[in-house]
């Protein structure tokens, strides 16, 4: 019987590629794998909250919303469900990104509903949130109690980023292996102090902090001081680090040559 799976992607195929026929009512009492095939096969841009809602299914793993205008309303269809191993939720591609903000444009989410997103997703271990507004201390908080196992994190071009307490809360991620924060304006040396001197400083394998304004030599220095398991470090584009930091790297490949992979940095 394989004709039905070809039958199966070319009905999905005209599914999506007519949005006015996604009625929410109609797919809501499809079998889970025939919802995960819709789901993925459909533009992010199409994905109302009650379309999400009826596409969504307590065995969902891993859910792609990137660049969804995301709302309050779609945070509280998603926070239905925890098992939840992957969740990206970048923003970083929206027209409304780098843009000044309209009149219409739609308010970003509440960080309670980013909390309650969080809460109960034990099994998360991999978050982006890249280009984010909402990203406080009371998300990192939530984020460090309610999902110990995240490995994977990227805060890159939150506004204003992630800054110096809240650095020191995601350093209490003790099997973090990847962290963004690129384009951060708010870490400064005292951030990156706390996440050299964290229980995550000896599992971070991939760093990210290029395009942060805000940091020295001194920060750069006090990092990699306490860095155990570093592989990838990026800090170009920092307009306060010197050619100091180059020599805090070589001192550090000196003792950790093993294991670095990629170096990338701008000094001035």
């Amino acid at each position: 019987m394989s004709w039905r799976h070809p039958l199966l992607e070319l009905s999905i195929s005209s599914l999506v590629k007519n949005p006015n026929l996604c009625v929410p009512e109609h797919l809501a009492p499809l079998p889970p794998h025939i919802k995960d095939k819709i789901r993925r096969s459909l533009r992010c841009r199409h994905l109302s909250p009650d379309l999400l809602q009826a596409l969504l299914h307590k065995n969902v793993t891993d859910l792609d919303l990137e660049d969804l205008e995301i709302t309050d309303s779609h945070l509280e269809v998603v926070s239905k469900y925890k098992n939840y191993r992957k969740l990206n939720l970048n923003q970083t591609k929206k027209p409304s990104f780098k843009a000044i903000e309209k009149e219409n444009e739609t308010p970003p989410p509440c960080e309670s509903s980013i909390c309650q997103v969080l809460q109960g997703c034990r099994y998360l271990h991999t978050l982006f949130m890249a280009g984010w507004q909402s990203v406080t201390l009371e998300v990192m908080t939530t984020l460090v109690t309610s999902c110990p196992h995240i490995r994977f994190l990227d805060l890159g071009h939150c506004r204003p980023g992630l800054d110096d307490r809240m650095a020191a809360k995601v350093g209490e991620l003790s099997r973090l292996e990847s962290l963004s924060v690129t384009g951060s304006t708010a870490i400064t040396d005292v951030g990156l102090s706390n996440i050299g001197a964290s229980q995550a400083a000896a599992t971070i394998k991939e760093l990210r902090i290029n395009k942060c304004r805000e940091i020295t030599d001194e920060g750069i220095e006090m990092l990699l001081m306490g860095l155990e398991a570093l592989e990838i470090l990026i800090f170009n584009g920092c307009p306060k680090v010197t050619d100091e930091s180059r020599l805090a790297l070589d001192r550090y490949l000196r003792e950790h040559r093993v294991n670095v992979r990629q170096l990338s940095w701008t000094v001035y």
